[in-house]
């Protein structure tokens, strides 16, 4: 096979043949269409000279000796009515070298002047080789590999000084691979093993040696025009990026993208009523020099600049010269003096911030017009966000730093990240050594909540094992199917370790039990499940209703499992926004520092003090509101999951627990794992407590402190459970509790003892907006 110029090894051998164009004939001269039957039979007649034409011939050369036979079969695939307006093309079998071309094809390759192949010089001889076998796979074996990435070609236009870009598309349906001798019959698990290592060539050639084939038939080309696709893509991708050559690119785009070679490109920004030019990375101005800037503010009453700046609309001139002889504005007269002859600017705007203006420019009258801006309005958005970026370098450096040092930051303690920050930079410009220093928040007090989904474990496990059992008795009915079709005793072997599998599910799951079987299954059943559908239909639609039920991405039966997991997700989902909602309000009392994690329900962590704070005094009473405002949205929280259970596929419960700590803390944002944690050893008992507190049982019995409809409040403090109890009376007068409250002792926990809890029933219907409770009660509630 000669490719590149160069002869090299191909697992066929190529035969151009037209044996599927004369099938199609011999179709067509029964057509009921008379015309169409003549047509038919007459190329017939003609064509039963040529016996070579059908059988297929090695010989190039004898492409030129049969040239009037060819062309009249070819044509047969040409209508003549789309030759201009398709770009395809006939060539060997993978010899891209075309010897039947469309008029529009034919005139694209003279005005690029060059070879059609000389265009597919990017891929290289393995990957040639690795695309024959694919079609080999598929069209004989019926093996599908998806290999859909698109295949590019740009191809220059000479005359016109553009660069286009075509999608190919390769239509095999000519085509038909007959083995030889030397060919090798490729079983499922030999394809399975080509997938897993594709980037093998020896093993493709292994598989697939060289001339162990014969591909009879001719190949058809597609193009397909995608310049301004590709185009509006280059721009954007250059637009997001920063590079020294990015905005000469972003004019190559622009040339292809109104496919004129002459068009010029500029920008203006629009900073405190001036027009300046950008002078960054080769981005230049049409209009304006370097040194040039032009106050809009006293040419405000020109209709020009009423259009611009004003109404915000593109100043559109398809014809300079009339522009310039009916206007008088600074606009004008500086097009006077260019070469110029039709002109655009467009706004710039992000945000209804008008940030600067695109030009445009040609040296032809009405090369630019009101239709121009349907293209150029595709790329404006992105283009106002690069514009947005540039004028925001500084802030984005400083952001870029904490995001580096610090991951993602909250906003009520950026202020002290951000101070960092400006340390590290001047430090980095001074060429010192820059360490961005551990943040410490001193004195804080914390705050915990978490609204916790009862027996979750429990019942994520009952749904897999739903699941498993299921899906195994679908095994096992194919297995039975397929032993009574057969008899055969490895199917009753199979059934046997089914059997056995759906025993184990039974007695109950243990740690890796869902991953064995899965194992099982794509190992040891799939494959046999492959061969079924091949051996018999019957076992074949089993298989296929089989594997109709299984989940697409994990490939096992997702039904209980599903119901349980999307109800937990819309738990989560609906908690963690209504919380995030009364977060943002909570701020407005005393910024304060908020994290919170989904797990199965909601849990949060507060810390407020004086250092969260870099401009407002912090008092006891801004903790105590804090500690009131936690009570009364744990109960809307409760409220919120309530309203919930209508829309859940599995019913659910939760338990909701805060955690009172009284002494402060101090809070170190670790920089090597980029998150807070709380400073010193005594301090630790507070996370310990925090992990196995919900776990904890009433003293001297078997029930936890959690429970479904209530609040647990966990404290160490008789001075905890006085405050609480305030809160809790208040809250009761509201309709938010009952007036019933339980304390008890809790049992000791693995390095904790001492502890007690609170625990009250929540009110599930809470007075109205208007009855409800505001900021400003809250503080008289505490205070009195």
């Amino acid at each position: 096979m000669l490719f590149n110029g160069k002869n090299i090894p191909f697992p066929s051998i190529p035969k151009i043949s037209f044996f599927k164009v004369i099938e199609k004939l011999e179709v067509m001269r029964n057509d009921k269409d008379a015309a169409v039957a003549n047509y038919a039979k007459s190329l017939l007649k003609e064509v039963e000279k040529y016996p070579i034409l059908k059988e297929g011939f090695e010989d190039y050369t004898l492409i030129d000796k049969y040239r009037e036979p060819i062309d009249k079969l070819s044509r047969v695939l040409f209508p003549d009515a789309l030759v201009n307006n398709e770009i395809k093309a006939l060539t060997p079998p993978f010899d891209f070298k075309p010897f039947y071309t469309s008029t529009r094809f034919n005139n694209i390759l003279k005005a690029s002047d060059q070879e059609f192949s000389s265009y597919l010089k990017d891929m290289n001889e393995d990957e040639f080789y690795v695309m024959s076998c694919y079609f080999i796979l598929s069209r004989y074996f019926g093996y599908h590999i998806n290999t859909s990435r698109p295949m590019m070609l740009e191809i220059d236009n000479k005359e016109q000084g553009i660069l286009r870009t075509y999608r190919l598309a390769i239509n095999g349906e000519l085509l038909e691979f007959i083995p030889t001798a030397k060919a090798v019959d490729i079983t499922q698990e030999d394809f399975e093993e080509l997938l897993d290592h594709y980037d093998d060539i020896e093993l493709w050639k292994k598989k697939f040696p060289p001339d162990s084939w014969i591909i009879r038939g001719v190949l058809m080309i597609n193009m397909m025009d995608v310049t301004i696709d590709q185009s509006l893509s280059s721009i954007t991708s250059n637009l997001l990026i920063k590079s020294a050559d990015s905005f000469e690119n972003i004019k190559k785009g622009l040339r292809s993208l109104f496919n004129n070679n002459s068009l010029e490109t500029g920008m203006v920004t629009f900073q405190e009523n001036e027009l300046m030019p950008i002078y960054k990375n080769d981005v230049g101005s049409i209009l304006l020099d370097k040194s040039c800037s032009l106050d809009c503010k006293q040419h405000m009453g020109s209709k020009t600049f009423k259009q611009l700046m004003v109404n915000r609309q593109p100043l559109v001139i398809p014809d300079v010269d009339h522009f310039t002889k009916d206007n008088s504005n600074p606009i004008s007269e500086l097009l006077k003096n260019t070469k110029w002859k039709s002109y655009i600017m467009a706004p710039l705007i992000h945000e209804d911030e008008l940030l600067g203006f695109m030009e445009l420019a040609s040296e032809k009258k009405y090369e630019l017009n009101s239709v121009s801006l349907i293209k150029l309005n595709q790329i404006l958005p992105v283009l106002a966000m690069a514009t947005k970026r540039y004028k925001t370098e500084t802030q984005n450096q400083i952001e870029a730093i904490i995001q580096q040092e610090c991951t993602t930051v909250h906003p009520a303690v950026k202020w002290r990240f951000e101070q960092e920050a400006q340390q590290f930079m001047i430090k980095q410009n001074n060429g010192e050594h820059a360490v961005f220093k551990d943040i410490i928040f001193k004195d804080v007090y914390p705050l915990y909540g978490q609204l916790d989904i009862k027996s979750s474990s429990s019942r994520r496990n009952e749904a897999v094992k739903k699941d498993l059992i299921k899906q195994i008795n679908g095994v096992r009915r194919i297995l039975s199917s397929a032993l009574a079709f057969t008899n055969m005793p490895a199917y009753e072997e199979l059934l046997y370790r089914v059997e056995t599998y759906k025993a184990e599910i039974r007695t109950g799951l243990s740690a890796g039990s869902e991953h064995r079987i899965v194992a099982f299954l794509k190992s040891e059943i799939y494959p046999v499940f492959s061969h079924l559908q091949q051996l018999d239909p019957a076992l074949g639609k089993l298989v296929e209703k089989y594997n109709g039920k299984l989940n697409s991405e994990l490939n096992t039966l997702y039904e209980e499992r599903k119901k349980y997991d999307d109800s937990v997700n819309l738990i989560n989902q609906k908690l963690a926004s209504f919380l995030d909602r009364k977060q943002e309000e909570a701020q407005k009392m005393f910024p304060h520092y908020f994290e919170r994690y989904k797990t199965d329900g909601v849990e949060y962590n507060i810390y407020i003090g004086q250092s969260i704070s870099n401009h407002i005094q912090f008092y006891p009473i801004h903790l105590q509101n804090l500690r009131l405002w936690q009570l009364m949205v744990m109960v809307e929280l409760e409220n919120e999951f309530a309203s919930l259970q209508q829309d859940l596929e599995e019913p659910m419960e939760i338990a909701s627990l805060i955690l009172v700590y009284n002494a402060s803390m101090a809070v170190h944002f670790r920089m090597d794992e980029k998150r807070f944690d709380v400073e010193g050893a005594y301090n630790a008992r507070y996370e310990i407590i925090k992990k196995r507190i919900d776990k904890a049982h009433i003293k001297d019995t078997n029930e936890r402190i959690t429970r479904p409809g209530s609040i647990a409040i966990v404290y160490s403090h008789e001075q905890d459970a006085i405050e609480y109890r305030k809160y809790l009376d208040f809250l009761c007068t509201k309709g938010y509790v009952k007036s019933d409250v339980e304390d008890y002792e809790l049992e000791n926990l693995q390095g904790l003892s001492g502890l007690r809890a609170l625990r009250v029933e929540i009110e599930y219907q809470l007075p109205s907006k208007e009855e409800g409770i505001n900021v400003e009660e809250l503080i008289k509630s505490i205070e009195g």
